[in-house]
């Protein structure tokens, strides 16, 4: 009788991994772009440098009609010439919605056109700023104004309230 040849157990093979190269380059590659970044945003000018905007010039006090809202949307309020003359600027947010308040000329409310009305929940203010209707907790808050050789300025730090705040507004209490 012949032999039966057995085949002889493969090696055991240990796991290696093959890409040890293309890991390290990798690693190597993530730290140079980390150390070129944060080189380049130590050279690079900073917007915090700049001195925040505080004052904005909004303009002629002549040019503005008693009864006619203004809106400056960039800086988030509206101008409001008052039949004595004095200049108010309000907070275009809703104080309690914090929706963008529109004036709405046409719409008439109380017998009288004309108010300020929030979209969202439907508050609505006189052109003083003062909540007649509505789930409103206070008054359109207030910017300081200063009107100095005919010209009007608002100042954007200077915000008041008289209430609970909504975010991104801080102001001071109301004397």
């Amino acid at each position: 009788m012949g032999s039966i040849p057995v085949a002889n157990a493969s090696p055991v093979r240990r796991w290696r991994f093959p890409l040890r190269g293309v890991l390290f380059g990798a690693i190597l590659f993530l730290a140079a772009a980390a150390a070129a970044g944060v080189a380049l945003a130590s050279v690079w000018p900073e917007d915090e440098k700049r001195p925040p905007v505080t004052w904005v010039d909004a303009g002629s006090a002549e040019d503005l009609v008693a009864g006619e809202p203004v809106r400056f949307p960039e800086e988030g309020f509206w101008l409001v010439k008052q039949e004595s003359g004095e200049v108010l600027a309000f907070s275009q947010q809703d104080t309690h919605s914090g929706c963008t308040v529109p004036w709405r000329p046409d719409f008439q409310f109380m017998g009288q056109r004309g108010w300020f009305r929030d979209p969202c929940h439907g508050a609505t203010y006189d052109l003083t700023g003062r909540c007649v209707a509505g789930p409103c907790p206070r008054d359109l808050d207030r910017f300081g104004v200063l009107v100095e050789h005919g010209r009007v300025r608002v100042d954007l730090q200077d915000l008041t309230c008289n209430g609970p705040l909504v975010p991104p507004f801080q102001c001071r209490a109301e004397p």
